[in-house]
């Protein structure tokens, strides 16, 4: 039928240039049916709902001062409600890749925040700590820009080859000099 529009089912439509819109938004957002969009008057634009991810590889200092690269992969979509569409409309009907790039960005920031807060041996040994203070952080910014994070992985965590996580993994204390029956020197290794 001339005129009549239906979005995805994994996609929101925006229609932008009439008067009936909610709460002041600058297009009326239409998910789930159909409507029709007069033609030259009005247009019609489709922002995506589906899932989506972004990765995260980052180089962070612990509190120790030892520097660790963190990957994590990060999944989200656009919220299902009506105030997240419009804000993720706003953001980026135009170029909706950006949501990845942005996302990433975000994470990052939190992620070498919580990182530097943390010892090596809270990192590895608390991974799902970490995660979760990356989340807590980064939830109030995301909801900011309409997007909502499902999950956060935490794919790997090395210390460059500094072999501070390999002298956790064989009970020594850190890197450094090794003594008789595997114990560092004293005054040697990481305090």
């Amino acid at each position: 039928m001339f005129g009549y529009r239906v979005p995805a089912p994994d996609a929101a439509m925006m229609i932008s240039g009439g008067r009936f819109r909610r709460g002041g938004a600058p297009f009326r957002v239409v998910v789930g049916h159909g409507t029709f969009v007069i033609p030259f008057f009005r247009k019609a634009r489709y922002l995506t709902l589906a899932m989506q991810e972004a990765e995260v590889a980052e180089t962070c200092v612990t509190r120790q001062g030892i520097s660790v690269n963190v990957r994590a992969v990060i999944a989200f979509k656009v919220g299902n409600d009506d105030e997240s569409i419009i804000n993720a409309g706003q953001r980026f009907l135009s170029d909706q890749d950006q949501m990845s790039t942005l996302t990433g960005r975000i994470f990052a920031g939190h992620l070498r925040s919580i990182v530097g807060s943390m010892t090596v041996e809270e990192i590895v040994t608390e991974r799902q700590k970490l995660a979760t203070e990356v989340l807590d952080g980064s939830k109030g910014e995301m909801a900011k820009i309409g997007l909502t994070v499902d999950s956060l992985q935490i794919q790997s965590i090395d210390d460059m080859n500094s072999g501070y996580i390999d002298a956790m993994a064989a009970g020594r204390p850190g890197p450094g000099p090794v003594g008789p029956g595997g114990t560092a020197h004293p005054g040697q290794g990481p305090a």
